[in-house]
């Protein structure tokens, strides 16, 4: 599955991030909790390293909490903390700030004063986990990519200071797993890919992975195993239908994603820690 998704602002946005790096004391890295693997950033490892950089995982509510907690477990070796939280319910967000308070201040001229720079991938809840910390709607936020358009600065309570930065991705993808993972969390705009491939490819891997997900919610045949079958069967299921009765593939594939966005299909992480890294060749198999 191939995704070009590198548009002049996330070049710029890079360039505001390399500048801004000197006026900070730390780095918040927000990842996603179902893809936290692929939702780190290459491109921006080296410059950010600079700094103390502490990893919060996002969107817990809609992955596997025991999973979430294994990748806490192996991203402590990574940064100088990490933390799990939920925006939209505040769980987690008590220990992230415990943590934000004791990073030390760097800056010459900073006083007691921490600030902290927010990055992450487009649609990773930077925005809505700044709003949580806040107390209130202090940035824009939105269940799409580019929502943040340039750096905000944000006062919080205890001698807090966020800089909040657009969502970068990175100019070149070549793991095609990573890709999907991405593009099926909504890292990049839906306009950008072909929806029904990406609907296939979450069948094949809920298939292989998770074979009860999509009988459980679509009442289909759990012995079916073409994932075009298959989205032909839930769009037949969910009324997905043209005139003349046939099955509206495009419109079967964008409803698969939105309940997987949803959580509607349960809570699923599409990484685990034993297969980090890995270069997900075998996924290409599946990805028809």
């Amino acid at each position: 599955m191939e995704i070009q998704w590198y548009p002049g602002q996330m070049a710029k946005a890079k360039r505001l991030l390399k500048e801004n790096l000197k006026l900070v004391d730390a780095v918040v890295e927000v990842l996603d909790a179902r893809i936290p693997d692929s939702s780190r950033n290459p491109d921006i490892r080296d410059l950010i390293a600079q700094q103390p950089v502490v990893a919060v995982l996002t969107h817990t509510d809609l992955a596997d909490p025991q999973r979430t907690q294994e990748w806490l477990a192996v991203l402590q070796q990574d940064y100088a903390g990490v933390a799990a939280v939920n925006a939209m319910t505040g769980e987690g967000i008590r220990y992230l700030l415990r943590l934000l308070k004791n990073i030390p201040v760097k800056r010459k001229y900073g006083g007691k004063l921490r600030r902290l720079m927010v990055v992450g991938i487009p649609n990773v809840g930077k925005s809505s986990l700044i709003n949580r910390l806040t107390g209130r709607s202090a940035t824009h936020t939105g269940n799409k990519p580019g929502v943040t358009k340039g750096k905000q600065l944000v006062r919080l309570p205890g001698d807090l200071e966020l800089l909040d930065t657009p969502g970068i991705l990175w100019p070149k993808m070549e793991n095609a797993g990573q890709a999907f993972r991405l593009a099926v969390v909504g890292a990049v705009k839906d306009e950008i890919y072909n929806p029904v491939e990406l609907g296939a490819a979450l069948v094949s891997y809920l298939t292989a992975h998770l074979p009860e997900a999509l009988p459980k919610r679509y009442r289909i045949a759990p012995e079916e195993k073409d994932p075009h079958k298959i989205l032909t069967d839930i769009g037949r299921r969910s009324g997905c239908l043209q005139k003349g009765g046939r099955v509206d593939l495009d419109a079967a594939a964008r409803l698969l994603i939105k309940d997987f966005r949803a959580g509607r299909l349960g809570r699923i992480t599409l990484e685990t820690v034993e297969r980090r890294g890995e270069s997900d060749e075998s996924f290409q198999q599946n990805d028809t």
